[in-house]
């Protein structure tokens, strides 16, 4: 009896899309524990999981989350493609009185048009069209996991030559825990089924490169996202005694001065820019109103990468330091002379990366009193990691205060890795078949991209640069490897290249987030099945 297919007509596509943005997923939520399970549901009613139902698992994280893999392989497959999407969306606070109808595309569609003239222009172009569905993860990513799913499906049922590795993950949204934890899982996976992974492909939307922009991109790479930080400590005072201390809040402020859209840590690749660092975080850490003048203070930037390593952005980041610095020892001498006072000596304020600071600490105490110190924080205290990772620095620099007034330079999570496979020959051509094919098929230019531009956990499917750089990483991020762990090494191991081909999207993140349906029904699913086909081959 022949299969009745779930996953293959435009109809198909929309109804499990619908039903899978149905499930409100929302990172850290029990929707997003529940999520997979469905997902899992659906595959197993696909005739070849039916005959190999241990080839589908749900793999429990550590936090009671789960990460979902399905494989579809071929006796007489060479080569294994990795499908990777993850399912966990952003929430939904930003949709107002709307917010019920967020993860019901068709019904939140229609509410749009009925107060169109309450939207931005773009958007209500798009609504008159007819063609476009509204709706929390309709393209941020759940389009990319529906057609992994259709792929899947479509390959078992016609005997295709490959094989093929869904992986659908959690926490995307925030810290990629679920991408971070299965990595280990994937080279045991390829050894139990004697695989080679030879191509990762993602299936993120496609973002814009400028605003209004309406090219169609597919990806070579992914860009790369680290969060350097800078604890200032200063010298506490009472507010009527200002001359007598020195306000990290102010020192805050003039690092950020020197950081904020700072060229010196862009880069160029080919012809692209990436764009320059923001301040992300800044705040004193007095835990309650005083007349004492805030004398620590932390700030978080955001900075994204593409040929840079963590320890390429710790130097960069130490020279804006001492830069600061300078300004801010020039800036006390200028403001005593402007009251004259007389100043006797001019305070020394001086950068030190964590592993510096630590390493003075540990002389100061011991080994082990540091180590359950970080360990206690790390695993004791409630909330938000970053804030952990600020808290470990914060009681480091207290245990030496002697050193300040100082600069700490510190990491917080989470680090997405830059990759970039553009050059490697056979996503070269990959990258060819697809634009002609796309350009004969249906009349529509696909420009190849070297980074996706929205981050994604492809920064996780292999290691550019060299493993020992990445204990720069490791050595400077409060907490290390007991707070947040990335694995490297099983990362190093993995030497297929990376493509990201999704659907058309706009405003991810955002109320009128939406999916341009045609294309990802009708088109789409066509390029990714030439995709596949043309690297069986």
């Amino acid at each position: 009896m022949k299969h009745k297919y779930s996953f293959q007509s435009p109809e198909q596509l929309k109804s499990t899309l619908c039903d899978l943005v149905s499930i409100p997923s929302v990172t850290l939520t029990e929707g997003e524990k529940h999520f997979p399970l469905r997902v899992e549901q659906l595959l197993r009613d696909i005739p070849y999981f039916k005959k190999h139902p241990s080839q589908i698992i749900n793999h429990p994280m550590a936090d009671g989350r789960f990460v979902l893999t399905a494989l579809y392989r071929h006796d007489e497959a060479e080569k294994t493609v990795v499908m990777i999407s993850h399912f966990d969306v952003v929430d939904i606070d930003d949709y107002g009185d709307l917010k019920h109808l967020a993860f019901y595309p068709e019904e939140l569609t229609r509410a749009l048009k009925e107060r169109a003239d309450r939207l931005p222009a773009d958007v209500r172009a798009d609504l008159e069209t007819g063609e476009w569905l509204f709706g929390r993860g309709t393209m941020d990513m759940k389009c990319g996991l529906v057609q992994h799913m259709s792929i899947i499906e479509k390959a078992s049922s016609e005997d295709w030559k490959i094989n093929l590795l869904l992986l659908t993950v959690p926490d995307e949204e925030v810290n990629s825990r679920g991408m971070r934890e299965v990595i280990p899982k994937l080279l045991d996976i390829s050894k139990e089924y004697d695989l080679t992974y030879t191509l990762f492909l993602n299936s993120e939307p496609m973002f814009s490169q400028v605003p209004q922009d309406e090219k169609c991109y597919f990806y070579t790479g992914s860009i790369g996202k680290i969060m350097p930080g800078a604890l200032c400590f200063g010298r506490e005072t009472h507010v009527g005694e200002p001359f007598s201390g020195i306000n990290a809040g102010w020192m805050s402020s003039v690092l950020t001065q020197e950081i904020e859209w700072n060229k010196m840590f862009c880069e160029t690749v080919n012809g692209k820019i990436s764009p320059p660092p923001t301040l992300l975080l800044q705040k004193d850490l007095k835990k309650e109103y005083s007349t004492q003048i805030p004398h620590r203070s932390v700030s978080l930037y955001n900075l994204l990468l593409m040929k840079k390593t963590a320890a390429d952005v710790m130097e960069e980041m130490k020279r804006a330091a001492e830069i600061a610095a300078k300004k801010m020892e020039s800036f006390i001498v200028e403001r005593y002379r402007s009251f004259n006072l007389e100043i006797k000596e001019v305070p020394a304020i001086r950068v030190f990366f964590y592993e510096q600071l630590r390493d003075f600490a540990v002389k100061k105490t011991s080994e082990d009193y540091i180590t359950i110190l970080e360990r206690s924080i790390a695993r004791d205290t409630q909330g938000d990691i970053r804030e952990q990772t600020i808290q470990i620095a914060d009681q480091m620099s207290m245990l030496c205060q002697e050193l300040g007034p100082m600069i700490v330079l510190f990491y917080a999570p989470p680090y997405y890795p830059a990759i970039n496979t553009a050059e490697h020959k056979d996503i070269q051509s990959l990258s060819h078949t697809l634009v002609r094919f796309t350009k004969e098929e249906f009349g529509k230019d696909l420009h190849a991209v070297d980074y996706f531009n929205g981050i994604s956990d492809l920064s996780y499917a292999g290691l550019q640069g060299d493993l020992s750089e990445m204990e720069r990483y490791n050595s400077n991020l409060p907490g290390g490897q007991e707070l947040y762990s990335i694995p490297f090494d099983e990362m190093s191991q993995f030497k297929a290249p990376v493509i990201n081909v999704g659907p058309i999207g706009r405003d991810a993140h955002q109320k009128t987030e939406r999916l341009h349906v045609p294309f990802a029904f009708e088109q789409l699913p066509k390029i990714l099945e030439h995709l596949i086909l043309e690297h069986q081959s």
